[in-house]
Order: structure tokens, then C-alpha cells, then sequence
């Protein structure tokens, strides 16, 4: 998840402090790394993994008017 610093273009930053103690009453301290390190591994399934998934039945009913049952 983003965090609200890095978001902010750098002509709010310079005005980010004053604001945080208005707010908040306490002095801002900046991050230390600018950019947050985001991992993301994935897992692939078989395509005959795939084609069973997208056969298979809902684990629900909808009755006539549409709304679940």
C-alpha cells in the first residue's frame, strides 16, 4: 500500500510540515528511504487447473428475480 509522503509531488512536501503540526501537534519526521520496497511472487496455475476452476459450479444459487438465494 502507498504511503501518503510518497504520493505528495515535491512542491507539497515543502509545505507537508507545517501541516502535519497543525494537525496533529507533533513535528514531522520524513521516512528514511523514499521508496517502499514492494515484493510480488505469483503462482501460475496449469491450464488444466484453470479449465476445471472455470467448469465448476457456483457454491450458489440465484432465484428467479436475480438475488441470491
Amino acid at each position: 500500500m502507498a504511503k501518503l509522503w510518497g504520493l505528495l509531488p515535491e512542491s507539497s512536501k515543502e509545505n507537508w510540515p507545517e501541516i502535519y503540526q497543525r494537525l496533529t501537534g507533533r513535528k514531522w519526521v520524513p521516512p528514511k528511504s523514499g521508496k517502499p520496497v514492494i515484493k510480488c511472487e505469483a503462482k501460475i496455475e496449469s491450464l488444466e487447473e484453470i479449465d476445471k476452476l472455470m467448469r465448476a459450479a457456483p457454491g450458489y444459487v440465484i432465484d428467479v428475480q436475480e438475488r441470491e438465494g
